[in-house]
């Protein structure tokens, strides 16, 4: 989850061609993370698509993450969303439906796979189709 601070702090980085934030978001009320300095400001430097990972209301990251996807603006994002809690799916075997949707997110946007882009976009989108997650989707 913390993983996710520091993906964001070099998403800005031009040689960074996509960004899954699993878990995770941008503290609301300060950074309590020792050694690392990064606030919402981060988010007007994101240059890709990004996708939110989430575990649903309980998952603690809930509020940072969901507060990120509100605020970015400048590019293409995804918020999924399902019932697991924080720790996700990735424990599971081959990592749950999380690895699946990430694997998917990944030979979109860095191979260009348009059967795995079918998953996210489209009036019909296939995970928007699944009734354990919850899609939230703008600038696709």
């Amino acid at each position: 989850s913390c993983g996710g601070l520091q993906a964001l702090a070099l998403a800005g980085d031009p040689r960074v061609k996509a960004v899954l934030i699993l878990h995770s978001g941008v503290f609301n009320a300060g950074n309590p993370i020792q050694g690392m300095e990064i606030d919402k400001s981060v988010l007007e430097t994101l240059h890709t698509p990004v996708i939110y990972l989430l575990g649903g209301k309980t998952d603690i990251a809930w509020p940072n993450g969901t507060d990120d996807y509100a605020r970015i603006t400048k590019v293409p994002a995804l918020l999924a969303s399902h019932d697991v809690g924080h720790g996700g799916t990735f424990m599971q075997p081959n990592g749950g439906a999380e690895a699946q949707v990430t694997r998917a997110w990944l030979d979109w946007q860095l191979l260009g796979d348009a059967a795995a882009a079918k998953m996210f976009v489209g009036p019909d989108c296939g995970l928007c189709r699944d009734p354990q997650w919850t899609v939230s989707r703008k600038g696709f």
